[in-house]
C-alpha cells in the first residue's frame, strides 16, 4: 500500500515527509478529531447513563484502533479494522443497545476522515529517521 501512495504522491509532485511533518500530521490530527467528536457527541444527552457510557466505551476502540495505524507494526491490519469499525460502529451501538440512530449522525463521517487520513499520512513515503532536515 505504501508503494501505490507513494507513487501517487510523486505523479502530483508530492515528496516524502519529514519526521516532524510526519509527526506534526498525526498530533493535529488526533488533537482536532478529538475535539470534533466532543463535538458531535454532544448529540447524546438523551440517552442515559448506560446508553452513554457504552457508546463511549465503544467509541475510545474505534479511536484506539485509528491511533494504532501509526504505532503498530501491524499498520495494514489495523487501518482495515479501524475503517471497517468507523463504518460499521452506529450500527453495532444500536444493536448492542437495542435501540435505533443512538450514535449522532456526523460521529461515522468523523471517524472515516480521520481513519483515511490516518493510513494516508502512514503509508506516504517519509524520509528515513534522522535524516538530515531542511
Amino acid at each position: 500500500m505504501r508503494k501505490i501512495v507513494s507513487s501517487i504522491a510523486r505523479r502530483v509532485g508530492l515528496g516524502r515527509l519529514s519526521t516532524g511533518e510526519y509527526q506534526a500530521h498525526l498530533s493535529g490530527m488526533d488533537t482536532f478529531f478529538g475535539a470534533v467528536l466532543g463535538f458531535v457527541l454532544a448529540g447524546t444527552e438523551t440517552l442515559n447513563n448506560w446508553q452513554f457510557g457504552l457508546i463511549l466505551l465503544g467509541l475510545a476502540g474505534v479511536v484506539i484502533s485509528i491511533l494504532y495505524i501509526s504505532a503498530s507494526v501491524h499498520r495494514l491490519v489495523y487501518s482495515i479494522y479501524a475503517l471497517v469499525m468507523s463504518i460499521a460502529f452506529p450500527v453495532l451501538i444500536d444493536v448492542a443497545l437495542r435501540g435505533h440512530d443512538l450514535v449522532p449522525d456526523k460521529v461515522r463521517p468523523t471517524l472515516i476522515v480521520w481513519t483515511l487520513m490516518t493510513i494516508a499520512v502512514e503509508f506516504w513515503a517519509r524520509e528515513k529517521p534522522g535524516a538530515a532536515q531542511a
